[in-house]
């Protein structure tokens, strides 16, 4: 069986070649073993801060009022209880591509998450080529399942009511747009349409 990896990102923008991912949140599923989840923070510097990200971006993301990274050192991995353990950026860099090796990623449109690592990893991707947006699954579970209710809307359907209609709450506003949170939304997501909420 494949690895899963459940996965969302926050980042300073929305262009992967000038904006930069600040924080990383993965649950890896290997068959017959609980889920794992790794979670990573990356602090940027002033003068990307203020020079190059997007203030909307930082905004939704909270990066000023959740970044937990120390000012002696750039990246950590976040324990169970919240607190960072310094690491460098090629440590960072060689586990999540040992995490990520084969793995397909799911997560609520996993591309652009995609993109971003795959910078951060200087054009490594390995990572299987095909990934599932959870969002794109819901929809399309649901119309197999409500085709009436899906063809009165032709515009894009909102994420958070294909998830209400799936079963699954989505995060609240102190949880929402947090990498952690939203992966741990994305593998809700996924199960409740592959296994009926089981996980």
């Amino acid at each position: 069986m494949t690895t899963l990896a459940f996965i969302d990102t926050e980042t300073t923008g929305l262009d992967p070649d000038r904006h930069a991912v600040w924080e990383i949140a993965i649950i890896l599923r290997n068959p017959d073993q609980p889920d794992w989840e790794h979670h990573w923070q990356i602090r940027q510097t002033e003068i990307h801060l203020t020079r190059v990200a997007q203030p909307e971006a930082l905004d939704i993301g909270r990066y000023y009022d959740r970044m937990v990274i120390p000012d002696d050192y750039f990246v950590g991995q976040i324990g169970g209880d919240g607190k960072p353990v310094g690491m460098s950026h090629k440590t960072l860099a060689y586990d999540l591509t040992r995490i990520l090796n084969g793995a397909v990623l799911i997560g609520s449109n996993p591309a652009f998450d995609a993109a971003f690592l795959r910078v951060f990893l200087d054009g490594d991707t390995p990572w299987h080529y095909r990934t599932i947006d959870v969002a794109t699954l819901a929809a399309g579970f649901m119309w197999a399942q409500e085709p009436e209710l899906m063809a009165k809307d032709t515009k894009p359907i909102s994420s958070r009511w294909l998830s209400r209609q799936v079963g699954v709450e989505p995060p609240g506003d102190d949880v929402a747009h947090t990498a952690l949170g939203d992966a741990r939304w994305a593998r809700d997501v996924y199960d409740a349409i592959t296994r009926g909420g089981q996980r």
